[in-house]
């Protein structure tokens, strides 16, 4: 009987460690890395200050002239609950955006690139190549 426990031990600690071994080796594609860029869609004479970060990471405050973007990297966690806001600055108002939430976004892009407009956020559609899934401010 305890020769059978000292298996069933063995067995439960193998599987772990190759669990393990495959989500730190990358091989488990839901925790590649996943890449946002955020793209100034205001207009020619627009500052857009932008400030992203996650519980964890603090992306830090970037000035975007028109159509200027830039781009942040991450793996997401083993939770599933990664979320990264930002806090989006033009003409003195201040709006916010998760701009990557797991929920919403883990199964639609790897590369989440979005258009930071007036009226709303517009992620890049691959089916018609256009900033035209719009979501909202908060």
């Amino acid at each position: 009987m305890i020769m059978v426990g000292s298996n069933s031990h063995t067995l439960l600690l193998s599987l772990l460690l190759l669990v393990f071994l495959v989500v730190v080796s990358g091989g488990w594609s839901e925790f590649d890395y996943r890449h946002v860029y955020v793209k100034n869609g205001l207009d020619n004479n627009t500052l857009l200050i932008a400030h992203c970060k996650s519980k964890q990471d603090d992306i830090g405050v970037k000035n975007l002239h028109y159509e200027e973007e830039f781009k942040f990297q991450f793996k997401p966690d083993l939770f599933g609950d990664t979320l990264f806001y930002c806090g989006f600055t033009w003409d003195g108002t201040l709006h916010w955006f998760d701009i990557y939430d797991y929920g919403r976004d883990n199964e639609l892009c790897k590369d989440c690139k979005w258009s930071i407009q007036r009226n709303q956020p517009c992620r890049f559609n691959l089916d018609t190549q256009k900033y035209d899934l719009c979501d909202k401010y908060y």
